[in-house]
């Protein structure tokens, strides 16, 4: 939430040319949208017309997994996953037509990998507001690829994106965590100040893997947190083993090998849920459930007074999509991609800290 402008805003991956997230490495580009409230029309930047029927990215295709931070210096930071000279895979951008990809053709519809003289590396971008402009990226391909922000930057090891979360202290330091490990930078403007300090979870108390696409915030007792999601895609078990679902993890610290994850249950249930694929909808008819096939990238998002109000995520096999009620396992999968965005039940007032002057209740789906 920006308290100048009044509006929620939310960066987020879109894959253009309507495919899905199959074609992420093809079709990826940050797009900027705004809302009155979470539960209220989201609208791009600049607005769909019918005078102007494109999406308008702020960054072309390739840019991936933005995550936006307010900076000591009033400024906001981007951080993405980047590459600056078009598709970031050895396939084409795709052209689809109902946001699945195999409607773009039956080559559209597998996931491509990183090319091969390509990369996935991280980068950050600045602007003076939610509006921009937005500055030249900045590389951390260094601390990616050799522990060192200093270091060299080698091509073989940059092509698996790190997901990252960053949070920058009103001392101008910063503390990230990837999908694996923790980066620190006692500068956070300067990529030869950053370091990786080493993976996160406390792996001596049995503290799983963390999973992928974290999102990080620390409280009011100086508490760090992460929201992530691991397991197995598309798989309910009876006793949660392994299937896919939202996790939790905290440190007194943010350092490496510190993290523990909440609830700590038997290595196989990898921590439990923190949120559910299953989500509740409230419709004309009433009450309906629906399980998507993945739930991902969870952030929270905070009201004008930084109390956390709901949840985004991104989520395939949407409850109105074709093809997607009956879908079983060996079909074709259906990979149209949405944003969802789910309110929170406030539990308690007990108020933390979220960056500078923000406070969030502990609240549950």
């Amino acid at each position: 939430y920006d308290n100048q402008t009044a509006l929620y805003h939310m960066y987020a991956s879109v894959m253009l040319q309507s495919c899905g997230i199959h074609r992420w490495t093809t079709n990826s580009a940050i797009m900027h949208a705004t809302s009155r409230g979470p539960e209220d029309e989201w609208k791009f930047v600049p607005e769909i017309t019918q005078n102007r029927s494109e999406i308008e990215p702020i960054f072309p295709i390739f840019s991936h997994e933005p995550a936006v931070v307010r900076t000591p210096e009033d400024t906001l930071a981007l951080f993405f996953t980047y590459y600056p000279n078009g598709t970031a895979a050895d396939c084409p951008t795709c052209n689809c037509s109902d946001g699945n990809s195999y409607s773009g053709g039956s080559e559209c519809s597998i996931e491509c990998g990183c090319g091969e003289n390509k990369t996935l590396y991280s980068y950050f971008s600045t602007a003076p507001g939610p509006y921009g402009p937005w500055s030249k990226p900045v590389s951390l391909c260094a601390v990616q690829t050799s522990d060192e922000g200093n270091g060299t930057c080698h091509k073989e090891a940059g092509r698996i994106d790190t997901n990252l979360s960053p949070v920058i202290f009103p001392s101008g330091e910063l503390l990230a965590w990837t999908r694996w490990d923790i980066w620190t930078s006692d500068v956070w403007s300067d990529p030869r100040h950053y370091r990786n300090t080493g993976e996160a979870p406390d792996f001596s108390k049995g503290v799983p893997w963390e999973g992928e696409d974290p999102s990080m915030w620390v409280d009011s007792l100086g508490i760090f947190h992460i929201l992530s999601h691991n397991g197995e895609r598309g798989q309910n078990f009876s006793k949660n083993e392994s299937h896919d679902c939202g996790r939790h993890f905290f440190s007194n610290t943010g350092k490496a090998g510190s993290w523990r994850v909440a609830p700590l249950l038997p290595k196989e249930d990898l921590g439990g849920c923190a949120y559910p694929r299953t989500v509740e909808f409230h419709t004309p008819e009433g009450l309906k459930y629906y399980t998507f096939y993945r739930r991902e990238r969870p952030h929270l998002i905070f009201g004008p007074h930084g109390e956390a109000i709901a949840l985004s995520s991104s989520v395939i096999d949407a409850p109105t999509g074709p093809s997607s009620p009956g879908w079983k396992p060996g079909s074709e999968q259906r990979d149209a991609s949405y944003t969802l965005v789910q309110p929170l039940n406030v539990l308690n007032l007990h108020e933390v800290n979220v960056g500078y002057d923000a406070d969030v209740s502990i609240v549950q789906l």
